[in-house]
């Protein structure tokens, strides 16, 4: 793609002798498209808990997306999501209508987000009821969620849209002339969680008016990893693929975990990768059985993402523990990790007295420069931090003294990575006449070069171990 020169900007360019920058922002948030029980549709929410997950988003339930990869990631002690709620199109929002004397629609009830949670048959479902109100003309509304009743006082046609708790809302019914009948408590009706879903709902859209669905609610968020909850379509896995490649510096450069099919043998999954090359995303296989649930097996990706996010950018996550599960669906061996990781898979398999471990650090890069992920990881945290912290540079004078003090500020970043052990070395950075000539000034293109020597993980051990005869020393 041509570099634009229309709006003052910094672009960085990556190759074999500089990358681009990352932000000093963890690499540890994930993005998460799914379906849950409740919560705003197509919003981004940020989670940090177990606990504030339930709250926003409701129980851990097994038919749900979402809870599913959450409870993965949750495991692995991950702690930083961005969550997008979707559904299909049953999706619905449970309602009540109260009538007035002369059954003619007077106020409705609504919850607060569509899903089965807020229907009057559920534990965590919401009834109302009408009381004569205290002030002549008026009524109460009294809601009933869980074990909990608020009652609202003094209620009118004209007021009582400002009368709402979390759970439900109230509006006057339009024409309505006459406040609702006196009536014991009425359900909630009508409620979908939108369960059933196509890809289309995952893949989302970017409306004319700005509004987005799906992935594409993630396009402007910072999230270092992203997932489809429990999608293993090709659609899907494209266009998760699309949309980490997609991502620029501004909203955040990021990584995509990827799904087999359940149930799919060793051989049918070193298949799905042929067509696929890609330095941003990562294939997890096989499937997992959770410690809470047993007998049922998940995908894995929220697993690995949860795993991914809590490893510094520089660390592989070859041979690292996954936690929270009691098996895989199929237990590999070395040849097959071998087939697996020839074809650009991360599998997880169990380790002899170790647990279940993730067997290669691999990405879907058919390029050796970039087909492991902690190389992609820490070159991601270096472009965007170089990206952010530079930020002053634009439209100042283009001259030597900003020239040296960019340099100065570049090589002091690398100089802390280097000291902290996540970059192996670098060279001074490069701004100054030589790639800064007359013309690129007169152009107003201010260049670096920046060089970085990335840490490489010590995957192949080999031990020599000597027989020692006589007196040999």
């Amino acid at each position: 793609m041509a570099k634009e020169y229309i709006v003052p900007r910094i672009d960085v360019d990556e190759s074999d002798v500089g990358p681009r920058p990352a932000s000093g922002v963890s690499l540890g948030r994930i993005g998460v498209v799914g379906t849950f029980a409740k919560g705003p549709l197509n919003k981004p929410v940020t989670i940090g808990s177990p606990d504030q997950f339930v709250q926003q988003f409701g129980e851990f339930r097994t038919d749900l997306s979402g809870p599913l990869s959450m409870l993965g990631a949750f495991n692995q002690g991950a702690s930083d999501f961005v969550v997008v709620r979707i559904g299909g199109a049953s999706i619905a929002t449970a309602k009540l209508t109260l009538k007035d004397d002369a059954n003619a629609d007077s106020i409705i009830a609504e919850a607060t987000s569509p899903g089965k949670w807020a229907n009057g048959t559920e534990s965590t479902g919401i009834k109302v009821a009408v009381a004569a109100g205290t002030s002549a003309g008026t009524v109460k509304l009294v809601v009933i969620s869980g074990n909990k009743s608020t009652v609202f006082d003094g209620v009118t046609l004209d007021n009582v849209g400002t009368f709402s708790t979390s759970d439900v809302t109230f509006k006057k019914v339009t024409g309505a002339t006459k406040l609702p009948n006196v009536i014991d408590a009425q359900p909630l009706a009508g409620g979908d969680d939108g369960a059933t879903t196509a890809d289309t709902d995952y893949v989302g859209t970017l409306a004319a008016d700005g509004s987005r669905s799906g992935l594409r609610v993630l396009d402007p968020v910072r999230c270092s990893v992203v997932i489809a909850a429990q999608q293993s379509s090709t659609v899907i896995r494209s266009a998760l693929l699309t949309h980490a490649a997609n991502a620029g510096l501004d909203e955040g450069l990021r990584m995509a975990v990827l799904n087999t099919p359940q149930a799919t043998a060793v051989d049918a999954a070193t298949a799905l990768t042929g067509s696929l090359d890609s330095m941003r995303g990562i294939m997890a296989y096989p499937w997992v059985e959770p410690q809470e649930m047993e007998g049922v097996y998940v995908a894995p990706d929220g697993y690995y993402a949860g795993r991914l996010a809590q490893l510094p950018g520089h660390h592989s996550p070859s041979n690292k523990q996954i936690n929270g599960i009691l098996s895989t669906e199929r237990l590999l061996t070395y040849a097959e990790v071998k087939a697996l990781t020839q074809a650009k898979i991360s599998p997880i398999t169990l380790v002899e007295g170790r647990g279940f471990r993730i067997r290669n650090g691999l990405t879907l890069a058919s390029d050796t420069a970039w087909n492991q992920t902690n190389i992609r990881r820490i070159f991601d945290k270096i472009e965007m931090t170089v990206y952010n912290d530079t930020q002053w540079v634009i439209s100042e004078p283009h001259t030597p003294k900003t020239w040296a003090a960019l340099a100065a500020q570049i090589d002091a970043v690398l100089q802390n990575m280097k000291q902290q052990e996540e970059i192996y070395d670098f060279k001074p950075t490069v701004c100054d006449a030589s790639n800064n000539p007359a013309e690129m000034v007169q152009a107003r293109i201010l260049n670096t070069r920046i060089r970085v020597r990335p840490i490489y993980a010590a995957d192949y051990i080999d031990h020599a171990i000597q027989r020692l005869v006589g007196n040999e020393k």
